[in-house]
């Protein structure tokens, strides 16, 4: 690899890195507006049960009812760690994260994987797109229904 290709692969996993610090902050927060910016105008969300999109402003008031349903749960901090980052094309990415959410005297609460992909627009990566289905299971196997 040249030194280019390295200084470029290293910002880029620079730039992903800070985009999920910024994500988990935006949850630790619980400021939904915030996580919402963090994502195109329109997100995709396909499931096992069919395909869905929202835009900024419903899948914002998602996020109010996702950190009201976290809460229930018992979630005091949400943490995760970036497994892996990919940029597809230029300005295409695709990411793994893992979650975990957990209780006020820090006992695991849920663990779940997702895969997100990003795009990066005026200089700033959003979500354009994330599979969640191993939240689903997470949630469904502690008797939570998401």
């Amino acid at each position: 690899m040249t030194d280019k290709a390295t200084d470029e692969s290293s910002v880029f996993e620079s730039e992903i890195a800070a985009f999920f610090s910024a994500y988990l902050s935006a949850f630790r927060r619980e400021d939904a507006l915030a996580i919402s910016e963090l994502w195109d105008e329109v997100g995709l969300f396909p499931t096992p049960t069919g395909n869905f999109s929202m835009d900024r402003e419903a899948f914002r008031n998602h996020c109010v009812t996702l950190l009201t349903f976290y809460r229930n749960q018992g979630v005091a901090e949400p943490t995760g760690e970036l497994l892996s980052a990919v940029e597809l094309f230029p300005g295409v990415a695709q990411a793994r994260m893992a979650y975990s959410m957990l209780s006020s005297d820090g006992a695991p609460v849920a663990d779940w994987e997702h895969v997100y992909i990003l795009r990066k627009t005026d200089g700033q990566w959003r979500v354009s797109l994330t599979i969640a289905d191993d939240e689903m299971v997470a949630w469904a196997a502690a008797g939570a229904e998401l």
